[in-house]
């Protein structure tokens, strides 16, 4: 599509070329072909997703599960819901919408389970958001490289100019070759402006429709996700409600015995934990008895101890006050020493004396 629209576009810029439009495609160079062609290949994406999304919107308004076949979604009711999404009319198989409540059914079919049915449906959106934002990805790479053939046409416009300058100096021979030299120099700073301003502007023309598609792509994944939280989700039914209601409407007299059971076994354990809290409190009691018994003897073991170490000092203080009197009296008198000469030795059987 875009190659045909791409030759159909510059035919008809050729038909009229001799206009400033014309020459904008056809006197620039190589670059406004290129630029062209991802131009048009991109409108053909975002026209062919457009008209992909007008089909999602009418699929919207089918009454893909209708009340009228059951108001829950049972195990014994799910190939009513499948018989009725098979005779819906055009082609479901493309439709968020179709496919996500197929999934979730055939899910809770295998399962049997409400709760994981959530979560796979919810798993299910996040893939679909993924696929819608991974389908832009062409257009976002084309929307980059508009600009960027732009600023290449830039370079060759001006590259081209300062040659043909440069030429001209060399090998002007007059005021006529001096005008076509500035001739292809001008046209060279022609190709250069009209290149890039080209590119800006087709790289404003996809960038616009293409972020309103991709927004009203999300809005839609929103919606399917609203739908099937209201009319799939909300009425799955795997036999636990019943199960619960079942219960709730039970006997008063089952549900008293069934009460009074619950509360005898809670005031069992509560009086065991009483117990335990009491036994606990009375050992701390007698810790605490002890504690005080044995501060008080110590008490009592230092104020002995206190009284021993005063009468010891005031022992202490008498005898020092005794010594002091008698050296007082010992200095008031004159001590005499006197030399005692010793006895002689007799020697050994009474002979004489040994010096």
């Amino acid at each position: 599509m875009g190659v045909c629209f791409t030759a159909i576009w510059l035919s008809a810029m050729n038909i009229i070329r001799e206009t400033a439009l014309g020459e904008l495609f056809w006197d620039r160079g190589w670059v406004p072909f290129f630029t062209t062609l991802l131009m048009f290949w991109s409108a053909s994406i975002l026209i062919l997703k457009w008209n992909q999304l007008k089909h999602q919107r009418e699929s919207m308004l089918l009454d893909v599960l209708p009340m009228e076949l059951s108001e829950e979604i049972t195990l014994d009711s799910l190939e009513l819901f499948v018989d009725h999404i098979n005779e819906l009319p055009g082609t479901t198989q493309e439709s968020f919408l179709i496919n996500r409540v197929i999934r979730g059914i055939e899910h809770f079919r295998v399962r049997h389970s409400a709760a994981e049915t959530v979560t796979m449906m919810e798993s299910q959106s996040a893939i679909d958001a993924n696929n819608v934002a991974g389908s832009y990805t062409l257009v976002k790479v084309f929307v980059w490289a508009l600009p960027i053939l732009g600023f290449i046409g830039t370079v060759v416009g001006v590259s081209a100019a300062v040659a043909s300058l440069a030429g001209s100096l060399d090998s002007a021979d007059g005021p006529s070759g001096m005008k076509d030299a500035l001739n292809d120099v001008f046209a060279g700073l022609a190709t250069a402006f009209d290149t890039t301003l080209l590119a800006l502007i087709m790289s404003m023309i996809v960038k616009i429709p293409a972020s309103a598609l991709q927004k009203s792509e999300e809005e839609l994944i929103t919606a399917v996700d609203e739908y099937c939280n209201e009319n799939l989700l909300r009425r799955l039914n795997d036999g636990q409600r019943n199960r619960r209601e079942s219960n709730t409407n039970a006997s008063p007299i089952a549900f008293r015995d069934a009460f009074e059971a619950v509360i005898g076994n809670h005031q069992a354990e509560l009086q065991k934990q009483l117990s335990l809290m009491n036994d606990a409190a009375t050992q701390i009691q007698q810790s605490l008895s002890s504690v005080t018994d044995e501060l008080a003897n110590a008490a009592k073991e230092t104020a002995g101890l206190k009284s021993d170490i005063s009468g010891s000092f005031g022992g202490l203080t008498q005898g020092l006050k005794g010594l002091n009197s008698v050296l007082k009296q010992l200095g008031e008198q004159t001590v005499v020493v006197q030399q005692v000469e010793p006895e002689p030795r007799r020697r050994w059987f009474g002979f004489g004396s040994r010096d």
